[in-house]
């Protein structure tokens, strides 16, 4: 069951579609719709449906028709599609211990899977490592369907793709604490390599307090001096970040290359996977 939408759309229609690229973000709590001019650089058009929180792959999969059916801008020829998938069925592989062959037994440790289940897995690093994950089987044939071609990654590997970007030449390490609703994930890289990574789901704004500390304290760090930047769904008005503000000294919210003019701006300052989903 749909539980609320947001729509945010330019005036101008959307013509040159030879330029315009297509990026849809999959979840079981909603999906996006977002549309870029690769020539400005300009976010033309941006769409997002909440789901319900107990929804299923059959729910979302009709949610994606309905956003099809309600939007003729998605209608349009794209030079490109990209689907990004966001659950917890994802693991990160050294690419020296990563065989195609055992991909399922990879996902074993921290997911439950069926051993039907279809595996695919991102190059990441360089091909230094792969990152191993189920997608949504039955929205990617539904977008085969609607497109000659489309790629799909899953959005830890755009955040980890983007963090080691960031951090790559920076002398002093920082944590980074992506935040979407009731998940977050802990990213921290040391000389350019990654150190941690790891998702936890969340329903309160002590439980993001008590796994910041806990991973700051697994990685021996020390909360008065490490920094900590924060990306995703907030901003400074956020209870999330006003207790994480209240107990680590250096705190920043991630803000992106995006024009400020933007109508979209607000919307996808800090969201770090959507801005490098193009």
């Amino acid at each position: 069951m749909e539980t609320g939408q947001k729509t945010i759309q330019k005036k101008t229609r959307i013509e040159k579609t030879s330029n315009i690229k297509l990026s849809i973000h999959i979840s079981l709590n909603g999906l996006s719709f977002c549309i870029i001019d690769l020539i400005s650089k300009e976010i033309d058009f941006l769409r997002t449906y909440s789901l319900s929180k107990n929804s299923t792959p059959k729910k979302l999969l009709k949610t994606l028709k309905k956003g099809f059916k309600e939007n003729g801008e998605l209608r349009n020829s794209f030079s490109s599609v990209k689907i990004i998938h966001y659950n917890n069925l994802s693991t990160v592989v050294p690419e020296p211990l990563f065989d195609k062959k055992n991909a399922l037994s990879y996902l074993k440790f921290n997911s439950k899977i069926l051993q039907n289940d279809y595996i695919a897995y991102d190059r990441i690093f360089n091909n230094e490592c792969v990152n191993v994950f189920i997608p949504y089987v039955n929205i990617n044939n539904y977008i085969f369907k609607m497109f000659d071609s489309f790629v799909y990654n899953h959005y830890s590997s755009i955040i980890l793709e983007k963090v080691k970007l960031n951090e790559k030449n920076t002398t002093t390490p920082s944590l980074y604490l992506n935040i979407n609703i009731n998940h977050m994930e802990i990213t921290y890289f040391v000389k350019n390599k990654l150190v941690f990574y790891n998702r936890f789901d969340f329903n309160t704004k002590e439980d993001v307090m008590y796994y910041l500390l806990f991973t700051i304290d697994q990685l021996k760090l020390n909360p008065e001096e490490i920094p900590v930047v924060i990306t995703g769904n907030i901003s400074e008005d956020d209870d999330n970040y006003k207790i994480i503000y209240k107990y680590i000294r250096n705190v920043s919210i991630f803000n992106s290359e995006i024009n400020q003019e933007n109508k979209f701006y607000n919307s996808l300052k800090s969201d770090i996977t959507l801005l490098n989903s193009f």
